[in-house]
């Protein structure tokens, strides 16, 4: 599974679907994600608050394609957190359809008041807690994590998951986390610190 696809998975409820943070925090955290998956591989370089494409044909998916393709379209914007504003609009839903394809989650019709929404409600509640349970009993025992992993888990960080994530853990554990993060690559470190502050802006303005 990839990386944005298990942050939608940590976000949501494991059996109702229902969204554990803000959706405009569920955006920005996805958003990152999905540029965390193409830094991985090598189509996107992040330094200095700055994204740029360095290989539009390195793997990727769809979603990643289409993240590709809007990067190309708008060299002159080179801000990390234009981007990431920018994908946090479409990567709820293209996740979701992605997880949908795939056979994690189906789309269910909810009707509150005189409005409809779309939750996407897991299939399998051990599939859907599984991101939660893999990174929470890691961190609990102290045990490292790998490059992925290290990334979701500062990113429930720089989201406000973490307290779901660690909840009931000793001090140890996050202690334990921040150690690893210092450890995480310098691109991948500087995109959770946008993704945070562009969190917090967010909750500041009223609009998160």
């Amino acid at each position: 599974m990839l990386l944005a696809d298990e942050f939608f998975l940590l976000a949501h409820h494991d059996v109702t679907g229902r969204p554990r943070l803000h959706p405009r925090a569920v955006g920005l955290g996805l958003a990152s994600a999905v540029l965390a998956e193409l830094v991985t591989v090598g189509a996107v370089a992040v330094d200095a608050g700055q994204i740029w494409v360095v290989n539009p044909a390195a793997p990727a998916d769809a979603l990643g394609r289409s993240a590709i393709r809007l990067l190309l379209d708008e060299p002159e914007h080179t801000a990390l957190r234009i981007w990431l504003t920018v994908l946090s609009e479409r990567a709820p839903t293209h996740v979701a359809h992605r997880l949908v394809a795939g056979g994690v989650v189906q789309a269910e019709q909810s009707r509150r008041l005189l409005r409809s929404r779309t939750v996407y409600v897991p299939v399998d509640m051990n599939t859907a807690a599984w991101p939660w349970a893999r990174l929470s009993m890691r961190l609990r025992r102290g045990e490292p994590l790998t490059e992925p992993d290290l990334f979701l888990a500062g990113l429930s960080v720089e989201t406000g998951l973490d307290t779901y994530l660690l909840d009931g853990a000793p001090p140890e554990a996050s202690r334990h986390l921040a150690s690893l993060l210092r450890s995480l690559r310098p691109d991948l470190r500087s995109l959770l610190r946008h993704t945070g502050a562009a969190v917090g802006n967010a909750v500041l303005s009223g609009r998160a």
